[in-house]
């Protein structure tokens, strides 16, 4: 039973992580919809539309990490539960 506490305190602050990185690449998308539509991008390296588009990339790989993680951690939660009722 201590094993799935374990496992349900880890999920409510994985997702909340997620949820929270989740608003914040929707906030970063809608920014970057404005500044495509009104032409608003920067000449400078850091405000281009280039670096908007890796900056957008780099918080959606973040995002499939952290879900790949969420999702290893119940993976071997299950297997260390099963490896215990085996036992």
């Amino acid at each position: 039973m201590e094993k799935i506490r374990e496992l349900i305190s880890l999920l409510e602050s994985g997702i909340e992580d997620y949820d929270t990185q989740m608003k914040v690449l929707q906030t970063e998308r809608l920014k970057y919809i404005r500044l495509s539509m009104t032409n608003g991008f920067g000449e400078e390296e850091a405000d281009s539309q280039q670096s908007w588009l890796l900056h957008l990339k780099q918080l959606e790989d973040s995002l499939k990490i952290r879900q790949n993680s969420i999702q290893q951690a119940i993976r071997n939660a299950a297997d260390d539960i099963q490896k215990e009722e085996n036992a």
